[in-house]
């Protein structure tokens, strides 16, 4: 017996209370999707026919024996309270907690099955305008945010009423993370002061982008900093934040916030405060990390003086300490003056480019999502595309198909606005409706190929109309396929998987094209000027990298490329310097991009167990790591003492594999070289390995955003870098991001 003789074609499926008969219930929960209907349907025949005799009673244990209720669901039925279930496509499965606006829920699209978390006003028949209007007002904010350390939003809607009794429940969706949050985190004892500050650095990252969209936390405490299992902190519930445009929603004098954290300014007027009342709840979300407990008991410690982490911990530095007690003043003016102010403060404390810091994540709990799809590909950087079209419908479905696959969506509903926003962002892909206001589809694409902004930008159009001859007609105008309305989320996905795959492998050829004009060219020159000298070097080159990468996995290829495209940029700069431009030229550019990916092929002859260690090295095994240098630069000179034609070549290799762990104040290794006795061409890469390292993923940490890392070279790391050099690098270091976009792993 299928689903079909069990919903009454006009029941309301909301409108009933407990208790009452089981299969009236069972009708119920199924028509509105509490039950979904293809899992009742996937019971084998015996298993329906004794839920349909189960007696009333016992009928919601019997759907939680089988696993098509979660006790939180359950629960909700036992007391009648089935509506706000499910709301507009999702499924709440479970409560997960509490913010400053509403209840959060774990929760799953009720077509897609992809995990979500879910966060919804309570139902109320009289529910104040003000915070409808202001919870919807959060979402639009939140959704503006696009950070790695900010939790994304990715759908909104409102549930309608079904009476007096079950009225419009307001909700948005956005990702759901594993992890847990640092409050569960410390609990168990706290941070180290590397782990801790490195949280505090990443929420500090966050506040940065959510301060410059004029929006200000006001609620940031340690149950809103979420701890994923490989370190990334994420920034949540913006609940109680300071709005653009919320003067007319939020009452002057109001008092918002958790006490322990909430800046004393925000307790005599929440509407009033900037961005330091953010300052001052991350400073002491970090204390709490440090030691385990709030920094002040009540509202009133916090007009008096910072309290002293190192009090508490003796293992917190001094400096630290220092750092905290500004971040804590009472005083908004003796307050770190942003958190960019902050952030910079931090960065002594922050674990070294090539620590292993773990940060110690409890076993995730009500936070945890579904196990990932071991079938799904993450990519450094996420492939963008643009949705157009003029029905918001068609629009959110394409969002939320392509959000659970890793995709940033950007969304537009007229031709000119299409054309803006393509010229002002980089895109990898456009879907494009045929029929738009302003102008047409097909205008649309015209102006997207005379004046492409992205490199094999591809474009695919749909319609529910156009004919077969107009479709022809678009796909000889330029665009890449199309699709026909009505259309399916897997037909969707699958279009645009392998338009992306198709541009990816275009984008590849064209880096291996520039790779092989250039080698051409230089071959060309060589024979011509060196007696084939570069051809060789380039074959003992080849072999090099091949017995590399055919024994360590830990880098690829596109690491190689990019550390190349990292120091060209570099000594370009460089050689605009008065010092350097005299020793500087075509050659010593050429020589160094070619030489640079040998800098490391000491690693070859290192054991797996040390190379590949998840967690910090002990010393003995760190004095093993640090040998790959002399191993690699040795290997170097002893090719170049057999093949003497290539010395200029292998010796600059050579250098590099031997000094681009050399530091300018001389304590780097293996020699602890000084200023200028480092080799200017290792000079210049250790710039640009530094730079990789960090905004790279690893097994033991995550990628940093380009900010960041520029921030953690700059000010962060002081006697590391030649000071000449630096300036060069903040010249470059928009080309270098754009290197790590373009070939990011």
């Amino acid at each position: 017996m299928g689903t079909s003789a069990l919903r009454p074609p006009h029941a309301n499926p909301l409108a009933a209370t407990l208790p009452e008969p089981a299969p009236l219930l069972l009708r119920r929960l199924l028509a509105s999707g509490v039950v979904p209907a293809d899992d009742f349907d996937a019971l084998d025949d015996g298993a329906r026919r004794a839920l349909e005799r189960t007696p009333d009673e016992d009928l919601i244990d019997a759907l939680l024996g089988v696993q098509l209720l979660t006790e939180f669901q359950a629960e909700r039925a036992r007391t009648g309270r089935t509506h706000g279930l499910v709301l507009g496509n999702y499924r709440l499965l479970e409560l997960i907690g509490r913010g400053g606006m509403g209840v959060v829920y774990r929760a799953e699209h009720r077509q897609l099955r992809t995990a979500v978390a879910v966060k919804a006003l309570q139902p109320s028949p009289d529910l104040n305008p003000r915070a409808l209007a202001r919870f919807f007002l959060e979402a639009r904010a939140v959704g503006r945010l696009k950070h790695p350390n900010i939790v994304a939003a990715v759908d909104a809607g409102e549930e309608p009423a079904r009476g007096p009794d079950q009225p419009a429940v307001p909700y948005f969706v956005m990702e759901l993370i594993p992890g847990t949050d640092l409050e569960r985190a410390a609990a168990d004892g706290p941070l180290s002061v590397a782990a801790a500050c490195l949280v505090a650095h990443q929420i500090a990252d966050a506040l940065i982008e959510a301060h410059r969209l004029d929006l200000i936390h006001r609620d940031l405490k340690p149950s809103n900093v979420l701890v994923t299992p490989d370190g990334r902190a994420k920034l949540l519930d913006f609940g109680l934040a300071r709005l653009p445009g919320e003067e007319r929603l939020t009452r002057t004098g109001a008092q918002l916030g958790t006490i322990g954290y909430m800046a004393p300014e925000q307790a005599r007027n929440a509407h009033a405060v900037d961005a330091r009342a953010d300052v001052f709840g991350l400073g002491a979300t970090l204390f709490y990390a440090l030691t385990g407990q709030a920094p002040f008991a009540d509202i009133m410690g916090a007009f008096g003086p910072p309290p002293s982490a190192r009090a508490v911990r003796a293992e917190v530095p001094a400096g630290l300490d220092a750092v905290l007690s500004r971040a804590l003043a009472a005083d908004p003016e003796q307050r770190y003056p942003s958190a960019d102010a902050l952030a910079r403060a931090l960065l002594p404390f922050l674990p070294q480019v090539a620590a292993r810091v773990p940060v110690p994540v409890p076993a995730p709990a009500a936070r945890a999502a579904a196990p990932a799809d071991p079938h799904t590909t993450t990519h450094l950087v996420p492939p963008r595309v643009l949705i157009v079209d003029d029905q918001p419908d068609i629009r959110r479905l394409c969002r939320v198909a392509l959000v659970a696959e890793g995709v940033l969506c950007d969304e537009v509903g007229s031709g000119p606005e299409a054309v803006a926003r393509a010229a002002a962002s980089a895109y990898d892909l456009v879907l494009l409706d045929v029929d738009l206001p302003g102008f047409n589809g097909e205008e649309v694409l015209r102006r997207l190929r005379q004046n492409p902004t992205t490199r094999n930008l591809k474009v695919l159009m749909f319609s529910g109309a156009a004919t077969g001859d107009d479709l022809s007609r678009i796909l000889l105008a330029g665009a890449d396929d199309f699709v026909t309305k009505p259309f399916s989320v897997v037909q969707l996905r699958a279009r645009v998987k392998t338009a992306l795959r198709l541009k990816d492998a275009q984008d590849r050829s064209d880096v291996l094209n520039r790779e092989l004009l250039a080698v051409n060219n230089e071959l060309e020159m060589a024979l011509e000027a060196r007696d084939g000298e570069l051809i060789h070097a380039r074959n003992a080159l080849v072999l090099a990298l091949a017995k590399v990468v055919e024994h360590r996995s830990a880098e690829t290829g596109r690491h190689l490329l990019r550390i190349q495209r990292y120091c060209r940029a570099l000594a370009e700069e460089a050689a605009a310097l008065p010092a350097l431009a005299p020793v500087i030229d075509a050659t010593f550019i050429r020589t160094l991009e070619d030489a640079a990916p040998l800098h490391d092929i000491g690693k070859a002859a290192l054991p797996d167990h040390i190379l590949n260690k998840p967690g910090p090295l002990d010393p003995g095994e760190r004095l093993i790591m640090q040998a790959h240098t002399t191993i690699g630069a040795d290997t170097l000179r002893e090719v170049a003492r057999q093949h003497p034609f290539a010395t200029g070549f292998l010796h600059v290799a050579a250098d590099l594999a031997r000094s681009h762990h050399e530091r300018w104040d001389g304590t780097g290794y293996p020699d602890r070289l000084a200023g200028e006795d480092v080799p200017l061409v290792a000079r210049v890469l250790a710039l640009a390995d530094v730079y990789d390292a960090l905004r790279s993923r690893r097994i033991y940490k995550p990628g940093l955003s380009h900010h960041t890392a520029v921030l953690t070279i700059t000010d962060g790391s002081p006697g590391h870098f030649d000071p000449a050099l630096l300036g060069a690098f903040r010249r470059a270091e928009p080309h270098l991001d754009h290197v790590f976009r373009d070939l990011g792993d």
